[in-house]
């Protein structure tokens, strides 16, 4: 039976390739995040309105959407190193145009951009990790690689509220844009040859342009993978929400871009502080467990979320939402690892993020309708309601997931 490369390979490079990986991906957040975090409010130097904010801040994932599936199956026949150093550097070039831009035409075809250059990081990042993730062990390496991409979440945003309070609310754009080149060499370094497992015809899987409802069909009858696709609808709902309404709630209130990238930071600290512990944990009792329990918490302090004004209370509150999705985000990734073959993670890499990047498009779009109904305040309201169905679904199948 053919085994990929990479299992053939010692153990003792697989940390080696995790460190390296992680650290790819702590810059990539780093330089993202301080990015994300002011640019509800760079969009809304071209747009006066909330609402039409979330709706322009949807495009990049309805792009993403359009080509995640493509570039799932893409992963698996080229490779994913080639496809992170191609992200990195088109998204390099996208954000030095943001910098540059001063045209609302030009903003439309950005955000477009954006989400095609970003779509090929994600995809490829998450097959990656789950190549070189042993058996046993995947909840904890999935945790490592998260818990430094959390890093780069709390680090960015300050990072980019700095700049932009001191130096302009363009500067961060460049500030990320110069960067992005120092990842593009550390990928120079990853080992993969995943390209080559698909010639192998022992085990070929790929996945030709009229196969992809075959591919559909397999994913739909697989009932977990459903569910576990549910959940990471609804928290992608969520992060959109979060990166575009909760500056846009907290620039309503009167805090300055420094204190918003502050908030969004607190948000990743606890996937920083307990995402590897969690892993470890989710791996011995049990991942569907943690994962209920991580929607409960949340849906239970995103409630009053829109309604606080304090500082203290908002950073308490978001602080207290994340730790519940820190149970939640690893968690799913390392259970969807346990489910799919390992020759087709990443086709199976591209579905979810096409469920992903639909949770970060239908997370503005409705709440962009509530701020229009009701008020900014309201706009955290609908992740609520998504949170309880998901909780609602994974309790209703808990006879078959809660035993794993």
């Amino acid at each position: 039976m053919f085994k990929p490369k990479l299992d053939r390979q010692p153990n003792a490079q697989l940390p080696l390739q995790l460190l390296l990986f992680s650290t790819i991906f702590l810059l990539f957040s780093t330089f993202i995040g301080a990015v994300i975090t002011i640019h509800p409010l760079y969009l809304e130097l071209f747009l006066e309105k909330a609402e039409l904010v979330g709706l322009v801040a949807a495009l990049p994932s309805l792009a993403g959407m359009a080509f995640s599936l493509h570039v799932g199956v893409l992963a698996d026949k080229s490779g994913r190193k080639r496809l992170l150093i191609a992200s990195f550097l088109l998204l390099s070039a996208v954000l030095f145009v943001f910098f540059l831009n001063t045209s609302l035409y030009a903003l439309i075809g950005l955000q477009i951009a954006f989400g095609v250059a970003m779509a090929p990081a994600w995809i490829a990042g998450e097959a990656f990790i789950k190549d070189i993730s042993p058996v046993g062990r995947r909840g904890e390496f999935r945790s490592v690689f998260g818990t430094f991409a959390s890093a780069g979440w709390l680090i960015g945003p300050l990072i980019g509220g700095f700049l932009a309070e001191q130096f302009g609310m363009r500067t961060p754009y460049f500030f990320a844009a110069i960067l992005f080149f120092v990842p593009v060499i550390l990928a120079l370094e990853l080992k993969d040859d995943h390209w080559n497992e698909n010639r192998n015809p022992e085990s070929e899987v790929s996945v030709e342009e009229n196969e992809f409802f075959a591919l559909l069909t397999e994913f739909l009858r697989q009932r977990e993978l459903k569910v576990l696709a549910l959940g990471t609808l609804s928290l992608y709902f969520w992060y959109a929400v979060k990166w575009i309404f909760g500056p846009l709630f907290l620039h309503y209130l009167g805090y300055s871009p420094f204190i918003i990238g502050l908030w969004i930071a607190i948000s990743s600290a606890p996937y920083l502080l307990f995402q590897i512990p969690l892993g470890k944990l989710g791996d011995k009792i049990g991942k569907t467990k943690l994962i209920c329990l991580g929607f409960v918490i949340s849906t239970i302090f995103i409630i009053p979320l829109g309604f606080l004004q304090s500082l203290s209370s908002l950073l308490a509150t978001i602080f207290i939402i994340s730790l519940g999705t820190t149970l939640v985000d690893p968690l799913i990734e390392a259970r969807i690892t346990d489910i799919v073959p390992r020759e087709r993670y990443g086709a199976y890499s591209g579905i979810f993020e096409f469920v992903k990047t639909l949770g970060l498009m239908l997370g503005p779009v409705g709440s962009s309708l509530v701020v229009y109904l009701f008020d900014i305040s309201y706009s955290f309201i609908p992740t609520v309601i998504f949170f309880i169905l998901t909780l609602a679904l994974f309790l209703y199948t808990r006879q078959s997931l809660c035993r794993i």
